[in-house]
């Protein structure tokens, strides 16, 4: 090989080198900005997660006193019924008599 050849083949692996760093360095730059977006995405993520537990706790607690609720308008429903029931009973008795036969008009 020649002095011309060797100067030429080490220009080459010196424009390679220069680059390859050039490269490396555009790598750097986008792993930095990978690196700032994904702490974005996590900060956002964990914040969605946060509102998103609230938001469940505050449904629970309405479904708990909504099931409490419910419970005392079944029990009021009951006892309505009852009392219904029991002013039917009177109303019958009274229109028809002691012997359950009509009362003459």
């Amino acid at each position: 090989m020649t002095l011309e050849e060797a100067d030429k083949k080490i220009e080459f692996i010196l424009q390679m080198q220069a680059q390859f760093e050039a490269g490396m360095g555009k790598l750097r730059d986008s792993q930095a900005a990978l690196t700032v977006s994904v702490a974005e995405i996590a900060g956002v993520l964990r914040e969605s997660v946060r509102l998103s537990d609230e938001r469940f706790t505050r449904l629970d607690e309405r479904l708990t006193r909504l099931d409490g609720l419910m419970i005392e308008l079944t029990e009021a429903g009951k006892a309505t019924d009852d009392r219904l029931n029991a002013l039917i009973n009177i109303v019958e008795r009274h229109i028809t008599g002691p012997d359950h036969t009509p009362r003459p008009q």
